[in-house]
């Protein structure tokens, strides 16, 4: 009997140890997990404050990028250009690159010229939509000043002004939320084009997006 007893007190132990193994080992994996979830909890915190950085310096660029778009600039020069007909090889290109001098030497003063004829248009493509403020619409000095008189100008579909009288310089002012991508200067009579320069200020660009 005492064999038996001994034997079965053994065994008990035997399981007691077992038992007791197995929950230091599950302690130790608990454990081990816990060091796991920290050091991914850590991680997870770097991450989002890290995003955190990053959205902040998009919204700083953002801001910095809507204070630059708000100024008001000449936005026209070197754009674009399309005339519908073109006379002694005066083209719109003229129009746009910056010499407007007081001088009635063409030959270092150049004009386009579309030639005459009804409806005729020249177009500067500005690239992208712009809140349009104001247009200066530099005249030729020589001789024809005249034929500037009744020019229709556009910003996009929309008329901003009309030209009047023998002028050096015309300034058509847009309203106040006038934008567009082109602007088009017409005739709408049989006559010329002829023109020194045109110069369009405005703000921008602006997304299609942004002006739905």
């Amino acid at each position: 009997m005492r064999d038996m007893i001994g034997d079965s007190t053994r065994s008990l132990g035997e399981i007691s140890r077992e038992v007791l193994s197995e929950i230091k080992e599950q302690k130790e994996v608990s454990s081990a997990r816990d060091e796991d979830v920290k050091q991914l909890q850590s991680k997870l915190d770097s991450a989002l404050n890290k995003l955190d950085q990053l959205l902040q310096s998009q919204e700083l660029l953002r801001n910095r990028i809507d204070v630059m778009r708000a100024e008001v600039r000449l936005i026209s020069q070197q754009k674009l250009t399309w005339q519908n007909t073109t006379a002694s090889e005066r083209t719109p290109d003229f129009l746009v690159d910056g010499v407007y001098l007081r001088t009635t030497d063409e030959t270092i003063n150049p004009i386009q010229d579309n030639g005459a004829g009804t409806n005729q248009v020249v177009i500067i493509d500005l690239g992208a939509f712009f809140k349009i403020q104001t247009i200066k619409i530099w005249n030729r000095l020589s001789s024809y000043k005249e034929r500037a008189s009744g020019l229709v100008v556009y910003a996009d579909q929309t008329i901003i002004g009309v030209t009047s009288g023998s002028r050096d310089l015309y300034t058509v002012t847009a309203g106040r939320e006038v934008y567009a991508r082109r602007i088009t200067i017409r005739q709408p009579h049989y006559n010329h084009i002829n023109l020194r320069e045109v110069q369009v200020f405005g703000s921008g660009p602006y997304s299609e997006e942004e002006l739905a």
